[in-house]
């Protein structure tokens, strides 16, 4: 029996914490005719906009995290990040599925019913969290890594997650989530009940 079954014995569910809505936040809508994320999927291996079918307890194996390293990282929102994905990436939406500022707020990004758009090759079956900040130069705040936990937490009761990774480890040649972040990852995967790393990932195919 593995640590999350027996925590799914033991414990009731951590529950769902507080996420602010992209009407709250002022989202953009997604934008179809975006030039790397052009149309709608209809098989998981084609890069365009591509909403998971059936279960999502079915689809979800990792979530990873990232940090946003942008010039605006100490007071970036989330229309900052979703311009950047959508105006700078030519991504359909914002990338990230949760997005935490440095207060500790969650805020709702693209719809966990899509896949998402932040992890290179490896989207298909993963949700992204990103933390707003730059943690190659500085230390995420306390108030971060609470939120962090508390949503990694219920994503993996809710979604039958067994790993948790950091972006850099399915991307080598990126930094995210920053060293001073990346050093917490196997602390809040344990507490989590889930694995480090990137082993839960299945590819798609057709």
């Amino acid at each position: 029996m593995t640590l999350q079954a027996i925590q799914r014995a033991l414990y009731p569910p951590p529950p769902q914490p507080e996420i602010v809505p992209r009407s709250a936040w002022g989202a953009r809508e997604p934008d179809h005719a975006a030039e790397n994320e052009y149309g709608i999927a209809t098989d998981a291996t084609d890069p365009a906009w591509y909403v998971y079918p059936g279960d999502l307890a079915l689809v979800y194996q990792t979530v990873v995290i990232h940090h946003t390293a942008a010039r605006l990282a100490n007071n970036q929102t989330m229309q900052d990040i979703q311009n950047i994905h959508m105006d700078r990436n030519k991504w359909a939406d914002v990338g990230y599925h949760f997005a935490i500022d440095r207060q500790g707020i969650i805020y709702a990004g693209r719809d966990v019913g899509v896949r998402g758009a932040s992890v290179a090759g490896h989207n298909t079956g993963t949700l992204g969290i990103a933390l707003t900040g730059n943690f190659e130069l500085e230390p995420p705040q306390w108030r971060q890594l609470r939120a962090l936990q508390r949503l990694v937490n219920w994503l993996a009761y809710r979604y039958s997650l067994s790993h948790l990774a950091g972006h850099g480890e399915f991307n080598p040649e990126s930094e995210c989530p920053g060293v001073h972040l990346a050093q917490r990852l196997d602390g809040i995967a344990d507490a989590a009940g889930l694995q480090r790393g990137t082993g839960g990932y299945v590819a798609p195919r057709k």
